[in-house]
């Protein structure tokens, strides 16, 4: 599969693509002519790129464990699990911050309604 074929596979874009092969994210093999070949198992490891990256890992952690994002879906090797654990305690934080953020002003415009 060329490249075309392969983003639209992934739901990516070309220019992605040859983004997540600038940080080694991925390693298509070369044809004889220079061009990018891929395979089934690539589209399987952009996709999981993508939805790891849409969580908030950002891609150079993801290129750091790169060799993870082969393993079985969901089966994640313990560096990325750790990670994913990092990034949803943060995301709880997040939460937690926004819950404080919004009672505090909940509060302020009650008080503005009581002083009209």
């Amino acid at each position: 599969m060329k490249i075309g074929e392969f983003a639209q596979a992934c739901g990516s874009s070309a220019r992605m693509i040859r983004f997540y092969e600038s940080l080694d994210l991925i390693a298509p093999k070369r044809g004889g002519n220079g061009y990018r070949i891929y395979d089934a198992a690539d589209v399987a490891v952009v996709r999981k790129i993508v939805l790891l990256n849409k969580t908030g890992v950002p891609l150079k952690d993801l290129a750091l464990m790169r060799d993870c994002l082969r393993d079985e879906p969901q089966d994640f090797c313990a560096a990325l699990r750790g990670r994913l654990h990092e990034r949803l305690a943060a995301i709880d934080g997040q939460i937690d911050e926004l819950r404080q953020s919004k009672a505090l002003l909940a509060g302020l415009l009650a008080d503005e309604r009581e002083a009209t």
